[in-house]
């Protein structure tokens, strides 16, 4: 019976740990779930995944619901743009009526997937299951003498404090400082920097007297300009700015390297979709379950972006020299998701192959279910890690994929000579770190497939080297695998180390988080974004560097609409030096080394 099997799981559980009983077994943590599901969806689920058998063991269920914090006053403290909406703290703490019982669920629960994403279970927590605040005990009552030695060491306690929060301020700003003289001094040295610094206008003779001035010392008010505060500035007059990030300070700086559409109506002409007769399923604003209408919205205007490239590229995208014009180029989108920049894509470019790539079989499985809804047989969806791809790919797309998973997709295209158009995201996740559920299921897909681990063997995943900070890319037929390694480029290996790359990496994994809104043009937007902002144009610069290196044509681009997010870095590239968008485009010149 299903109880016997449940008991016969304890005891092998026991057998092979030879551990005693501990009571806190009974209590079993189950994490990685959305912090925008209900609190009573969460709950539903995890007796649903337990079965009958270890669904009647359970003695009680918590699943703490997102905590606000308060001010002072007792009023609560506005949440952060990243939390609105947030309705649990992502996990789930189950009470069962034995230690043995609490270990075999804990073992049935982990690795399995809800709402796409793979649980994380274990046995052992020290939790109140019922999720209510404990009782602070009563204050004993104190003689004079006593109530005064607490006063004192209540001072200390705060002078301490203090003194530690200010000692992090001054630290901050000096690892500030460096990143900012490392940025400066990265900017000056980009092979393309001298021709479009020449190119551009000074406002007024002091202006050009205080760019040769040294950089003062940064200011600790958020408001202070962070970087360049004395390189040269380009006129604002006729500036067609959109967006706050869009300034002459940007235009000036590293933005001065970035290309941008001559026509921003014919772009988005080019890559307007009829979203009003698109299927449903076809439409991310339509198939959004998560984020609302408004992330809806934002995933349209990137797959509009990423379509006016495709289509002002159309004439050298896809083709590869042994195929005939008979032949539909490939497409492949790596870490495509749920298909909502392919689905879109596929629909408007029935000419085209259209291949989506992801870790999550689930993801893949939702994939194919919202093309067949929709009718399209030009999508096939495959469950694979993008550095390990073997099949054909003409166009390497790319969508907010983590960290070195861009790099990946971007090794895979220069492999086969395949074109490329990326949007990276979350560039300081330059490894697995801390993304279990990730992992796990690049694990999973490893052992699927049997391909060897990065170090030939053990227990890493496969695809990391060097106690896993180095992505290894297979590419498989014909082609050597190759090592990511950061920084990409020899123009900024040359010049930073990776310790400090790494410091930049994570100054420019900026979002909402920072408390900056992409739409707002408001002072604080512009003091808290002006520095991630040049930080993660340098790591993109850099990728870009990289491609050119390998003898590409490179463009490095915002995306063309507006709302389209913080993360709307677009690196374009196209093989032996070709630039199909140079008459769509101004900026620097596509080809470089």
């Amino acid at each position: 019976s299903a109880a016997a099997d449940v008991e016969a799981m304890a005891s092998a559980s026991d057998a092979e740990t030879g551990a005693a009983d501990d009571d806190d077994l009974r209590f079993v943590y189950v994490g990685n779930f959305d912090f925008f599901t209900l609190e009573e969806t969460v709950e539903a689920a995890v007796r649903d995944l337990l079965g009958e058998a270890l669904r009647d063991r359970v003695r009680s269920m918590a699943v703490p619901g997102w905590r606000d914090k308060r001010l002072e006053d007792g009023t609560l403290k506005p949440r952060k743009k990243r939390d609105e909406g947030k309705r649990n703290r992502g996990f789930a703490v189950v009470e069962f009526d034995t230690p043995q019982t609490g270990r075999a669920a804990a073992e049935a629960l982990d690795g399995v997937v809800f709402e796409t994403r793979a649980l994380r279970s274990s046995a052992g927590v020290r939790a109140d299951v019922r999720g209510a605040p404990r009782r602070r005990a009563e204050p004993k009552s104190e003689t004079a003498a006593e109530a005064g030695e607490v006063s004192e060491a209540e001072r200390l306690r705060r002078e301490r404090r203090a003194h530690n929060r200010r000692q992090k301020r001054r630290k901050k700003a000096r690892d500030d400082a460096a990143l900012e003289e490392a940025l400066r001094n990265l900017l000056r040295s980009h092979p393309l920097w001298e021709p479009c610094a020449e190119s551009q206008t000074i406002d007024e003779p002091e202006d050009a007297e205080r760019a040769e001035e040294p950089l003062e010392e940064p200011l600790e008010d958020a408001s202070s300009d962070r970087f360049a505060e004395n390189a040269s500035r380009v006129s604002s007059t006729n500036l067609d700015t959109r967006e706050w990030w869009d300034d002459a300070r940007w235009r000036g700086g590293w933005g001065a390297l970035y290309s941008r559409w001559r026509d921003l109506d014919f772009a988005k002409a080019l890559g307007a979709v009829d979203w009003e007769n698109c299927a449903p399923s076809v439409d991310p604003a339509g198939s959004n379950t998560k984020g609302g209408t408004e992330r809806g919205r934002r995933k349209r205007l990137q797959v509009e972006s990423f379509r006016a490239i495709l289509v002002a590229a159309r004439a050298v995208v896809g083709r590869r020299p042994e195929t005939t014009n008979a032949s539909p180029p490939v497409v492949v989108d790596f870490g495509c998701g749920t298909g909502n920049l392919l689905l879109p894509l596929a629909a408007a470019e029935p000419s085209m192959r259209f291949v989506g790539v992801d870790v999550n079989r689930r993801s893949v499985e939702l994939l194919a279910e919202r093309a067949a809804r929709a009718g399209l047989t030009n999508v096939d969806a495959v469950c694979g890690l993008a550095e390990t791809y073997d099949g054909t790919c003409d166009v390497a797309l790319a969508l907010h994929v983590c960290g070195a998973g861009t790099d990946a997709v971007l090794l895979q295209a220069q492999a086969r000579g395949a074109a490329f158009v990326v949007a990276p995201c979350c560039v300081g996740k330059l490894k697995d770190g801390g993304l279990k559920s990730i992992s796990a299921m690049k694990k999973d897909v490893l052992d699927q497939t049997g391909t060897p681990s990065a170090s030939g063997g053990g227990e890493d995943d496969g695809i990391f080297a060097g106690g896993g900070e180095e992505v290894l890319v297979r590419p498989g037929k014909s082609h050597a695998p190759i090592t990511v390694i950061h920084p990409r480029s020899s123009w900024m290996r040359g010049r930073i180390q990776r310790p400090a790359y790494l410091g930049l990496a994570a100054a420019a994994d900026w979002s909402g988080h920072q408390g900056v809104d992409p739409l707002s043009n408001s002072e604080q937007s512009k003091a808290l974004g002006r520095f991630p902002r040049d930080a993660k144009a340098a790591v993109e610069l850099d990728r870009g560097a990289a491609a050119a290196e390998a003898g590409y044509g490179v463009r490095v681009m915002k995306m063309a609409h507006e709302g389209a997010g913080l993360k709307n870095d677009l690196i374009v590239g196209f093989p032996k030096g070709a630039d199909p968008l140079r008459e769509f485009v101004e900026g620097p010149e596509a080809c470089f080394r």
